[in-house]
């Protein structure tokens, strides 16, 4: 049984956050007042009253915390091993930025079936066993589900389909990221629509909050016994904010305050987790920003970090604390799915560990593994439809997936429509790249030859 939880750590009124631009983190703001009051779950405001979209599925997260029973989408504890040493393991899986651009609705268009709008089920139909075989699994919602209301839209500010949304949920992530720079697309009605919707959904939500309180309150994933308390922070929203008068947040990048709720966050859990939207586009290596994020963080106790943005793969690396123990940092994942154009952004990573759970020795990560994921699309040129974009030759992208390298074949890259664009893209060209970008430690036997 799996359980969300949102505690409260401890309010504190500040003007935050800043933003610059498209790239690179926001700059810090003023220190901000101590108050320490810590504020019991049961004065927490209530939620708005806003109702979602028309849902088809059940999953609604109730009032008293709980997700109404396991997520059958997922594998309900089967990795859940009780050792005879009296340790309780389960596996966590993170995956990285999941955007759909424009082709892809059309796309999702031409695969819907009898009264469907959009099937976005063959995207993930390749790596879903690889999901569902994870206890716990998040996942990056570059695009925000903003509501039918705004139309639907490609780059640059995204509006996609509530399918896509179940589609993931289907092939079984359980927690949900939005703390990206889209989030604020469609302004602050679509941000509101966002939590709205998630609020439907059998997932966690992070990122999100609807105002200065639930911007203070740490949220917690609790399985068999196993407590992982989330935080989750983007470095701006390509420049837009919320109106002064909003009571909403987007949780902007600020030195001061993801230091001070990381301190009100690390009591609460077993382990704590910090998913960053963060770094240079189209970079391997990370920033200094970054790195100082992740010294500040590692030094107060963050057990792993989760980075999103840069839509490449970034170094993952071990930290070392003063407490003894490591923090695993993994600086970018790179996509999960998109439509891009850049043979380098076709390869992304899926973040896998066990955590083992001891009553005498407390709770570690352990077997940390890389798995390569690779976009895969056709193209078909002549190809019309009602999203499909009009420049160059980019209306003829079809058949989006996403594939595990190691299943992944020469043949398939061979036709990958992506070489059309960057002639670079090959089965050698993605290897190597894979090799040069993740430590072998975090590899499988597989990239061993």
């Amino acid at each position: 049984m799996s359980k969300f939880i949102k505690i409260p750590a401890f309010l504190i009124l500040t003007a935050v956050i800043a933003a610059f631009g498209f790239t690179g983190c926001g700059g810090v703001s003023g220190t901000p007042p101590d108050f320490s009051g810590f504020i019991p779950a049961s004065d927490r405001p209530e939620q708005s009253s806003g109702q979602p979209e028309e849902n088809p599925r059940d999953g609604t997260i109730p009032a008293d915390g709980t997700d109404g029973g396991d997520n059958n989408n997922n594998n309900n504890g089967d990795n859940n091993i009780i050792d005879s040493d009296g340790k309780t393991r389960l596996k966590f899986i993170a995956a990285g930025d999941n955007i759909v651009h424009a082709v892809m609705l059309d796309d999702a268009m031409a695969k819907a079936k009898d009264d469907e709008i959009f099937n976005f089920g063959d995207i993930y139909k390749n790596i879903s066993h690889i999901i569902k075989a994870a206890d716990i699994a998040l996942v990056n919602a570059e695009t925000p589900i903003a509501g039918s209301e705004f139309g639907y839209s490609g780059y640059p500010m995204f509006n996609t389909p509530k399918e896509n949304a179940f589609a993931l949920v289907e092939a079984g992530f359980n927690i949900v990221s939005i703390a990206n720079n889209h989030m604020l697309d469609k302004w602050e009605k679509g941000y509101e629509n966002q939590l709205d919707f998630w609020d439907t959904q059998p997932v966690l939500q992070l990122g999100g909050f609807r105002n200065r309180q639930d911007f203070e309150t740490v949220r917690i994933y609790e399985k068999d016994g196993v407590s992982i308390a989330f935080l989750s922070y983007t470095y701006g929203a390509n420049g837009m904010y919320l109106p002064e008068e909003s009571e909403m947040v987007a949780p902007f990048i600020d030195y001061a305050t993801v230091e001070r709720q990381v301190k009100a966050a690390r009591p609460l859990a077993d382990l704590l987790f910090v998913v960053m939207h963060w770094g240079d586009e189209d970079v391997f290596n990370a920033n200094q920003t970054q790195k100082n994020l992740a010294e500040m963080m590692a030094a107060n106790g963050v057990d792993v970090i989760i980075g999103m943005h840069p839509h490449v793969l970034q170094e993952t690396v071990w930290l070392e604390r003063s407490d003894g123990k490591k923090t695993l940092v993994t600086y970018s994942l790179g996509n999960l799915i998109s439509g891009m154009l850049g043979a380098k952004n076709m390869v992304g990573g899926l973040l896998e560990f066990d955590i083992v759970k001891d009553g005498d020795t407390g709770t570690e990560i352990e077997n940390v593994k890389i798995i390569p994921v690779i976009t895969h699309y056709r193209y078909q040129q002549g190809r019309t439809g009602l999203y499909l974009p009009v420049y160059r030759f980019q209306n003829g992208r079809l058949d989006f997936s996403v594939y595990s390298f190691e299943d992944y074949t020469r043949e398939l890259a061979a036709e990958h429509g992506v070489a059309l664009f960057d002639s670079a893209f090959s089965y050698d060209y993605i290897k190597n790249l894979i090799l040069q970008h993740i430590p072998g430690e975090f590899l499988s036997d597989f990239y061993r030859d």
